[in-house]
């Protein structure tokens, strides 16, 4: 069940009836169990078997692990449970989402033996990259002895399973979520109230933005031939501007109907084409993913002894400043490229990701220089003018980054490349600028820009909800009926149960 569709305002509307008015207060985690678990079968019939294996498998890994903790076991002996516990996961992930990648590998043993197979894209459970992470960095943190296992399965199986975080994340922390899923919320005005002002933000944001957007960005990387460079660029921005409209959009939907049930789920944006840098974007976007490699692969690796080794190896080629980065690159270079291969099993992601790791890695590295160019031009850094320039120039470095996963496969993203540095010429008209849009829908997706522009302008500094609170009821109101007359006017919502949001595909 996707979302932005009716039946999911049906669904929601039912389960918030039945959760505050049906059932007793120290039972209604049992309901959102039951409503989570409901969710999920609608996207797929067979979605919810994938669920169960590795919802089984973390439990009981987790109670292991906790066992060995309080028995002070070594970390040799947790490792192995780790291992045992990531084979039925991540080997169902492997298998189900990755095993075309490797069988078209003609290098790979998979490929040669005949293992891999391709998997029908129907049998592939929607949401199994997030599920499989969250469930992971629950039993990391049960390693770490950061949280105690949950002895309850069901309430672990919430905790993996609730429907807010089930298709496109966010990745939640257990810490966070144990103290709010199982206590049981009595109804507030207030939780109601911002989570229903979210989610109508969020529904602007997918039906007015994100759809319209949507057939211009697929039409100039279908049609990139017939094309300049400047409309090729602009399919690139338009493609940034879209995935943020889209996933955002989604993250503000589900987080405000958690909030209806006063559950507060992770935030995964921070206003993030106002970074100053490629590294502060990736802090800014995607945070529950930024943050899960950090944590569970970045440090461990950056702290492993292979990475110490390299950096006094480091120390020895380049230097001692240069060397002491060396643990950090070498963490850093496997960070990107999995992040890469976690957004899809084939080369177009693989090199998007590797290519936003050299350029942060660059950075790091050159950071002496920049700084030694900032005080020789006299460059202030807290002007508003170079912050300006810093966030233009982290934006078009993210929008150019657009051209490994833009175009449908690796060829086309070569030819696309091609493109855009040497068709040079001017857009003949509107058709080239925004393919397929008409002048009153250019106008109206304008002004839809602007307003989503100012608003997280505001938000960087101060909570809007809060702002929204403290003014007039009729200028609330009139807020509120502007957001819902442009939801009815500029978009429409979906029948179908599944799919309707890019980053599900992950």
């Amino acid at each position: 069940m996707t979302v932005n569709s009716l039946f999911f305002l049906l669904f929601l509307t039912g389960l918030f009836l039945v959760h505050y008015i049906v059932c007793p207060l120290r039972f209604r985690w049992v309901v959102l169990l039951a409503a989570s678990l409901l969710f999920y079968a609608l996207v797929s019939a067979a979605s919810p078997a994938y669920m169960l294996v590795t919802s089984v498998c973390t439990w009981i890994a987790g109670l292991v692990l906790e066992r060995m903790n309080e028995r002070q076991k070594s970390k040799a002996a947790k490792r192995w449970v780790l291992a045992c516990a990531a084979v039925p996961s991540f080997g169902l992930l492997l298998l189900l989402k990755y095993s075309s990648f490797f069988a078209a590998a003609g290098n790979s043993l998979l490929g040669r033996f005949g293992i891999a197979f391709p998997i029908p894209q129907f049998l592939v459970p929607l949401g199994i990259s997030y599920y499989t992470l969250i469930a992971y960095g629950y039993l990391l943190d049960v390693y770490k002895s950061r949280v105690h296992a949950q002895r309850n399965y069901a309430k672990l199986l919430l905790f993996l399973a609730y429907f807010p975080q089930m298709t496109q994340g966010p990745m939640n922390r257990y810490k966070p979520m144990e103290e709010q899923l199982y206590e049981g919320h009595r109804f507030e005005y207030q939780n109601f109230s911002y989570g229903c002002q979210r989610m109508l933000w969020g529904f602007f944001k997918k039906f007015v933005i994100a759809d319209r957007m949507q057939p211009v960005v697929q039409a100039i990387f279908q049609g990139y031939a017939q094309y300049g460079s400047l409309t090729c660029l602009l399919g690139c921005v338009y493609m940034t501007v879209w995935m943020y409209a889209d996933f955002s959009g989604y993250m503000d939907i589900v987080a405000g109907a958690s909030e209806l049930f006063g559950i507060h789920i992770m935030e995964n944006f921070k206003q993030p084409f106002l970074s100053k840098s490629l590294a502060e974007y990736w802090r800014r976007w995607h945070i529950s993913l930024s943050s899960w490699f950090r944590d569970f692969v970045f440090y461990p690796l950056a702290l492993s002894k292979p990475a110490v080794r390299f950096g006094k190896r480091g120390r020895k080629w380049f230097g001692v400043r240069i060397g002491k980065l060396f643990p950090s690159l070498f963490a850093l270079f496997f960070v990107w490229f999995a992040t890469g291969f976690w957004h899809e099993p084939g080369w177009r992601y693989i090199l998007w990701g590797i290519a936003n790791g050299v350029i942060i890695m660059g950075a790091m590295v050159c950071e002496p220089w920049f700084a030694n160019a900032k005080r020789f031009f006299h460059i202030r850094e807290e002007s508003r003018w170079w912050n300006a320039f810093s966030a233009a120039r982290t934006f078009l470095i993210v929008c150019l980054l657009k051209v490994f996963p833009g175009p449908s496969s690796t060829a086309d993203m070569v030819r696309f490349v091609r493109t855009l540095f040497t068709n040079f010429r001017l857009p003949s008209g509107l058709g080239e600028l925004l393919p397929g849009v008409s002048k009153g829908d250019a106008v109206f997706l304008a002004a839809a820009l602007l307003l989503w522009g100012i608003v997280d302008l505001i938000q960087e500094r101060r909570s809007v909800r809060e702002l929204l609170a403290g003014k007039p009821l009729l200028l609330r109101w009139a807020c509120y009926l502007f957001l819902v007359a442009a939801i009815l006017c500029m978009g429409q919502f979906h029948i179908s149960m599944a799919g309707g949001f890019a980053y599900a595909q992950y």
